[in-house]
């Protein structure tokens, strides 16, 4: 059961593995969200909790972003990270031959992943090339997107790493690697032959596969890559509001992108969760209810809102009259 049905006893107690998004989940960009690196080693400890890394930023090795974590006091090691480099590498090594030469559109880390799978990487554009690779690259040179965009015209095969069109910054929201896939692909006209990272199915396969997860639980800030990954391979997800997700997009959301949960941050892994229900033409989720348009009740505010989207979804409520619910109960929805 999905969208905010479902009922479950503390998370990290009925899940046996927590596959984490990093990006606006555990920190924001070199900062963590305050409490749920103490939240998420207790529920490993005290629940046995899997903590596995799971993140689309394909810029930094798994050791880097391990390294980053253990200086937050997050207890994981690189083993327990899983990038959409890694995703990536293994994707492109599907459609070309072993010692294939490939030009990577990304950081060294990224280029470091395509020689593990068995692959020639480089930046050199005096070379000739076999495949592309693109991922998340702050320090880009612009002009290399010409050389790209001239390898991609002769139709060699391209992995994009990830499609996430922005990523949260301490200071707001900035443009993310799919921004930069989808301009190259709108100046060769074309789109890129496979994406690894999510909402796509290679990374969150992987990841489940190496943990051998039997219950896992996806942890993420975004409906567009961890809600719609989770659906496609059909596990449960949480969905916090500490990254870049507003609950007017959350009240807009298709089935695809819908949660089974939701929390202000990821330390309510630790927290039981209120299931929703709409019966007779009436949703209610813990002290609230919604009939006749209104919302009434008392209770957490995250309940009102479960009760207030599982209206609107089944077409009780419209969009404006959702969003006044919320606005009335003192919920920022924008």
């Amino acid at each position: 059961m999905s969208s905010f049905e479902s009922a479950s006893p503390i998370l990290a107690q009925a899940y046996d593995t927590a596959l984490l998004d990093l990006d606006g989940v555990v920190y924001i960009g070199q900062d963590a969200v305050p409490g749920v690196i103490g939240a998420l080693n207790q529920a490993h400890d005290e629940f046995g909790m899997t903590l596995t890394c799971v993140t689309n930023n394909a810029s930094r090795s798994p050791q880097r972003v391990a390294d980053h974590l253990v200086q937050l006091g997050l207890r994981v090691s690189a083993a327990d990270v899983v990038t959409s480099a890694q995703a990536g590498a293994s994707e492109l090594a599907k459609l070309i031959p072993q010692g294939s030469r490939v030009f990577v559109l990304g950081s060294q880390d990224l280029a470091r992943e395509v020689e593990l799978v068995g692959l020639l990487a480089s930046h050199d554009d005096s070379l000739t090339y076999d495949g592309l690779i693109q991922g998340y690259w702050p320090d880009m040179p612009w002009r290399i997107l010409d050389f790209a965009a001239e390898l991609l015209r002769s139709g060699v095969p391209w992995v994009a790493t990830n499609m996430d069109m922005t990523i949260p910054t301490p200071t707001g929201v900035a443009p993310g690697n799919g921004s930069v896939v989808q301009a190259l692909g709108q100046s060769v006209n074309r789109k890129p032959t496979v994406v690894a990272g999510k909402p796509e199915t290679p990374l969150m396969q992987q990841s489940i596969d190496r943990t051998n997860a039997k219950r896992p639980l996806v942890v993420g800030d975004r409906l567009d890559t961890d809600i719609h990954g989770a659906n496609n391979v059909g596990v449960d997800s949480l969905l916090v509001l500490s990254g870049v997700t507003t609950l007017a997009e959350i009240l807009q959301a298709p089935v695809e992108l819908r949660p089974t949960y939701i929390a202000w941050d990821a330390c309510e892994i630790l927290e039981p969760q209120t299931g929703a229900s709409f019966v007779g033409k009436v949703a209610s989720c813990g002290g609230w209810q919604v009939k006749n348009s209104d919302l009434v009740g008392q209770g957490d505010a995250l309940d009102g809102f479960k009760a207030v989207a599982l209206a609107h979804w089944n077409g009780e409520i419209s969009l404006a009259n959702a969003l006044d619910c919320l606005q009335g109960i003192g919920l920022e929805v924008r």
